[in-house]
């Protein structure tokens, strides 16, 4: 008998640790997954994201799970209360004013970014700016002026990660000629090797040869088109098919396997588009994209979230950048880029991760 109330209560037990221990499903209101969602603990600590289906398998003995993306509302889930594990995420509604198309030399947007470094212990360094991008028709070429503030938990991360920050900032941040969208449905060079076909559901999936690499879907009745694409994926594909040597080949294969289990890179982004479908280079709204990986020194998980959002867009002549750069101080302070964010309808950082990222500030 006492042996068998040992027993009893050991699975009592488990049962309790594992009622949390689950698989949730993150969707939007219209049923479509939400990818790439960061998911943290109420202080910041990072859990994980949620993967290009919207899936998040919670391993941790966390019963509170919060849940952040950039398009969507910051979500604080009890995971006593999930039915069938299904998490249902509320659209942002950030949205940009018409823009009057006349025919100028340059395309003037300006971009909102932030930069977020969390991990295991919670957020340890964060910056934000504001980039005034202009676009030269003729030159096909994108100058960009940028100023922002930054804080980390110690000079050391500081310097490093805004370091590495500037450069991600350029290549992620500015106006790019081409979208993932375009680029997708370019076929040319490695992208020939991309097909995009269209599900039950009216959803346009992004596959190689060997996955799923992302989906494209359209909202008509918003005239805006969200793309999610894993980066990391594709050019893994790509480095294993363009080796010939077999064994070579098998190596590599393994070794990216290995690699995929502690990094990851992908892009979540949203474009304007007309009545035909067509978006151009003016029409960005909004992307995000990740990094996940696990820091050498210390062996913690992390991830990098890259965020940026248009406030502005102008079609203009040279005489008018002179005066828009004139009247556009990007040289803000935290507080004014606090009042910013506000002023222009952006999407809020979750409460629990802005009030940790505020002490650093305070410190």
């Amino acid at each position: 008998m006492t042996i068998f109330k040992h027993y009893f209560i050991c699975l009592m037990i488990a049962c309790a640790f594992n009622g949390y221990a689950q698989t949730i499903r993150v969707i939007d209101a219209d049923g479509a997954p939400v990818p790439y969602a960061a998911v943290t603990t109420e202080d910041g600590k990072l859990i994980g994201t949620t993967d290009i289906n919207g899936v998040f398998e919670n391993t941790t003995e966390n019963t509170i799970l919060c849940l952040s993306q950039v398009a969507y509302k910051p979500l604080t889930v009890n995971l006593a209360e999930v039915v069938d594990g299904v998490v249902t995420m509320e659209d942002a509604d950030y949205v940009l004013p018409d823009v009057v198309v006349r025919p100028k030399e340059l395309l003037y947007v300006q971009t909102y970014y932030r930069v977020t470094y969390i991990d295991e212990e919670g957020p340890i360094y964060y910056r934000a700016g504001i980039i005034d991008n202009t676009y030269e028709f003729a030159k096909e070429k994108v100058n960009i002026k940028e100023k922002s503030i930054s804080e980390a938990q110690n000079v050391l991360l500081k310097f490093t990660l805004n370091s590495l920050a500037g450069h991600l900032i350029k290549n992620r941040c500015k106006l790019h000629n081409k979208s993932i969208y375009q680029k997708v449905n370019s076929n040319e060079g490695n992208w020939a090797k991309v097909s995009v076909a269209t599900d039950s559901t009216g959803r346009q999936v992004i596959s190689d040869s060997v996955s799923v690499l992302g989906y494209i879907v359209e909202e008509k009745e918003s005239g805006t088109r969200t793309v999610s694409f894993n980066e990391w994926l594709f050019h893994k594909h790509l480095g294993i098919a363009n080796e010939q040597n077999e064994k070579k080949k098998e190596k590599k294969q393994a070794e990216l396997d290995d690699k995929e289990q502690n990094s990851e890179h992908s892009y979540f982004e949203i474009y304007r588009m007309d009545e035909n479908g067509h978006s151009s280079i003016g029409d960005f709204v909004m992307q995000q994209s990740l990094d996940i990986g696990v820091f050498k020194r210390t062996k913690k998980k992390y991830i990098l979230i890259i965020e940026s959002f248009a406030t502005e867009t102008a079609y203009i002549d040279k005489k008018e950048f002179k005066q828009t750069r004139k009247d556009n101080d990007v040289d803000k302070s935290y507080e004014d880029l606090l009042r910013y964010e506000k002023a222009h309808n952006i999407p809020p950082l979750a409460p629990h991760l802005r009030a940790q990222i505020d002490k650093l500030f305070v410190k």
